[in-house]
């Protein structure tokens, strides 16, 4: 029996594989070091940036003007509050008055976050700087910019007004956007709850979903809307500057860069792609995908699925394992009346685009996001059987249409081999599979913003 170690919180969670598994791959991510000197490339990065002027140019440009910093919200791991710290010495070194400047957590539709806890990942440097939360619900506070396409682009209005705007984020795979971070901090980090929904339906295709994550910003459906409004905002008002990181495994920048919001992500985006994108040696039989870092709620947990699933054949099974400590965090419970056995039986009957309509009935206003992951959800449930391993679920009783819930690995391996038998099976391990992927083939990542 082999043994294979997963980041679970502090400590390791083992998976005891099978005799008859045969472990093929460890898809880790292959992040270099932070370099101690991180702070320094950053005070660099702002004074010698990618493209554009640099932040202490942009300040003294708006003379006096007002500044908003957007920053992630608490289900990211930066260190912000010393990233904020380099950020606001040079804020303060051009000039900027402290009462001009306003943080903005660009939450999207994140649940808020506690006064507490927000007040500890800004830091001693932040302290008496005014700061709210995306408001994504009170449609009185946004600017309607337009629309692309479909979706209407509705930004918060202190942001868009601001005379700059100054982006803050990590870089990491997001499984519809390709890639986080650049504009999407401003939509839909920043955007109404409607427009958010409508966002989140871009890239939904009725059959055979192509993989987004990891895939470019050249193809992606969404990231070309998210920059597109992104260029709305500074066209109504103001500029954006933006400052984009990398993380390594001691979530500490690993690479920075900062400038013109698109040619900094490009960057920062290829560095993200070398990392977390990892080249499958073969179709596998079981992929086991560990959530982390994206562990601390079911529907960051949620992730890692359709992270991962490309690396799984046909009628294989992926096991997901999501620690969730923070368990469904105010997202709500879909009622379904049928065991996760009959609903893989009622996808393959109705087909995936049939189940999803019908899911949309049942389940009344369905958020965008939700609809997207349903989509895929059915189609991968057409495809593949997926638990998930999760004993602080469990012990809630939550359940999720078509998922198995499992309180161990062990349950869960035990249920893959009486679907697998006992033949020779292929396994591949996704230690973090809340960062890691895949590597896009190009067929598959140019077929992802068909219709």
């Amino acid at each position: 029996m082999t043994d294979v170690q997963v980041p679970w919180g502090d400590t390791e969670l083992p998976i005891p594989l099978p005799a008859n598994w045969s472990l093929r791959q460890v898809a880790r991510p292959a992040f270099p070091a932070a370099p101690s000197d991180w702070e320094d490339r950053l005070a660099m990065a702002l004074t010698k940036p990618v493209a554009g002027a640099s932040l202490r140019e942009r300040i003294e440009d708006i003379s006096g003007g007002r500044v908003v910093i957007l920053v992630e919200d608490l289900t990211r791991h930066s260190p912000l509050d010393k990233i904020l710290g380099v950020i606001l010495r040079e804020i303060r070194h051009a000039g900027a008055p402290r009462e001009n400047l306003q943080i903005v957590i660009a939450s999207g539709m994140h649940p808020p976050a506690d006064e507490t806890a927000i007040r500890e990942k800004l830091g001693p440097h932040a302290e008496g700087i005014s700061r709210r939360t995306n408001p994504w619900h009170d449609e009185n506070a946004y600017v309607h910019l337009g629309k692309i396409d479909d979706v209407e682009i509705q930004i918060d209005r202190g942001v868009a007004e601001a005379d700059l705007r100054i982006l803050v984020s990590s870089v990491s795979p997001h499984l519809q956007a390709g890639f986080g971070g650049g504009y999407k901090m401003l939509f839909p980090g920043c955007g109404l709850q409607r427009s958010i929904r409508l966002l989140h339906r871009v890239g939904i295709r009725r059959q055979g979903q192509g993989q987004l994550v990891g895939t470019s910003a050249e193809i992606n459906p969404m990231r070309r809307i998210i920059d597109a409004a992104g260029a709305l905002v500074d066209e109504y008002h103001g500029g954006t500057f933006s400052v984009q990181y990398v993380l390594d495994g001691e979530n500490l920048p690993t690479h920075v860069a900062a400038g013109e919001p698109i040619p900094t992500h490009r960057m920062v985006t290829k560095q993200c792609a070398l990392a977390c994108g990892v080249m499958p040696e073969a179709p596998a039989d079981v992929v086991i995908a560990n959530a982390h870092p994206r562990d601390h709620d079911l529907w960051q947990a949620f992730k890692c699925i359709p992270n991962t699933c490309w690396a799984v054949r046909p009628n294989g099974v992926l096991i997901c394992l999501a620690r969730c400590e923070l368990g469904i965090n105010e997202m709500k419970q879909m009622w379904w009346p049928f065991t996760p056995a009959g609903t893989r039986r009622l996808v393959r009957w109705l087909g995936p685009h049939n189940i999803s309509s019908l899911m949309d009935r049942i389940v009344k206003q369905l958020a965008g996001d939700s609809q997207w992951f349903i989509r895929l959800a059915s189609q991968m449930l057409e495809r593949n059987w997926i638990y998930m391993v999760s004993p602080q679920l469990k012990s809630d009783g939550v359940s999720f249409p078509g998922i198995y819930m499992f309180g161990s690995v062990e349950e869960a391996i035990a249920k893959a081999q009486k679907v697998l038998g006992d033949g020779p099976q292929r396994v591949v391990v996704y230690p973090e599979g809340g960062i890691s992927y895949p590597c896009p083939p190009t067929t598959s990542a140019r077929g992802a913003d068909a219709p």
